[in-house]
């Protein structure tokens, strides 16, 4: 995915929110939202092997018993989400080029939920992870906030790669959607604006101490449906940047095929790998979480279940997304989990 615009300008201008439909069409022109960037890929790398954790989720997966965990079945942790901050998908569109800390924001929701579920205490600190009070506004606009990510982009202009978001995620964590009278922040709402807040300028010791009460420990790549498949299935959402476009609608399955193309990062939030799913695709599917709202259209119900996916959300053939960059964000005790409660892997059939 080629980088197309300089470091420092900016996509859109700063002018407040657009329909939808504007940004839809912002990225069919071949805006660029997202980009693939080799040195920061590296710098993600090197941060990852100082903590001396994996840097492929393959390893991690070998580690910890993960390897398999969701073969053959249906696997949604995007209900963990569900179940702890009702009605939080889709969360806020996108107001700006600032897909990359929505897609960083959405995995790390997954991961975060699927820790409370998880109940055991994080093995530095001894804090176990519970749900936060927040506002019905706040849970609604997506629970956590994507701008306090994306203002350690460290420059004012738009678009971002996926490593350094999940990067920043680890460094600094995140902000609820709540207001903070101390720091002067009303997170409840998002805004592209407030998005817009830091960028050059980074963020005050204050800001950055309330992120990290929300942290995750580290990041891996993935690079196949198997380790994809195994990472959701162990609660552990994941980034993803590239240049495949979708379409709008989806089938009677909730499927939506390759169409254009956008220079986006949206997360991953769920995988079905069971045999009657693959017996009519030919090959298995993944869940993509968008940050455009309710942008498209078509049935949400999922095969064979009375389970929907969220509005926003699709299914897509795992080729039709196979060559996009992945990053599995771990949660605050790294990748060190006992077994979920099973309610979002589905039926093996």
């Amino acid at each position: 995915m080629a980088r197309l615009i300089p470091r420092g300008s900016s996509l859109w201008p700063d002018i407040g929110p657009e329909p939808a439909a504007d940004i839809i069409q912002r990225y069919k022109q071949q805006w660029v939202g997202a980009w693939k960037d080799p040195d920061e890929d590296d710098r993600l790398r090197e941060y990852i092997s100082s903590l001396g954790e994996p840097i492929h989720f393959a390893d991690a997966a070998g580690l910890y018993g993960y390897t398999e965990n969701g073969a053959g079945k249906l696997v949604i942790p995007f209900r963990f989400a569900e179940h702890y901050f009702p009605g939080c998908w889709p969360g806020a569109a996108q107001e700006r080029g600032d897909c990359v800390s929505h897609s960083s924001k959405n995995s790390a929701l997954v991961t975060f939920a699927s820790e409370i579920a998880f109940g055991q205490p994080d093995q530095e600190s001894g804090a176990v992870e519970v749900v936060p009070e927040l506002p019905s506004a706040g849970v609604k606009e997506g629970a956590f906030s994507s701008e306090s990510v994306y203002w350690w982009r460290g420059y004012n202009g738009d678009g971002w790669s996926c490593s350094t978001g999940s990067l920043m995620l680890v460094r600094h964590g995140i902000l609820a959607r709540k207001n903070y009278p101390s720091l002067n922040l009303d997170m409840t709402e998002y805004s592209g604006r407030l998005a817009g807040l830091y960028g050059s300028r980074q963020p005050t010791a204050e800001i950055d101490a309330e992120m990290k009460l929300h942290s995750f420990r580290t990041v891996a790549e993935a690079s196949t449906f198997e380790e994809i498949r195994d990472a959701l299935a162990a609660g552990f959402g994941l980034s993803s940047c590239g240049g495949e476009g979708y379409a709008s609608t989806r089938d009677p399955n909730g499927v939506s095929l390759r169409r254009g193309n956008w220079a986006h990062a949206m997360a991953i939030i769920g995988a079905d790998d069971r045999a009657s799913t693959k017996a009519i695709y030919n090959e298995p599917l993944v869940l993509i979480m968008n940050s455009w709202g309710p942008w498209n259209d078509g049935p949400r119900r999922i095969r064979g279940t009375n389970i929907d996916i969220p509005e926003g959300s699709f299914w897509t053939p795992w080729s039709h997304c196979r060559n996009r960059d992945f990053h599995v964000i771990s949660g605050a005790r790294g990748w060190r989990r006992e077994k979920l409660p099973p309610f979002h892997i589905g039926i093996a059939a």
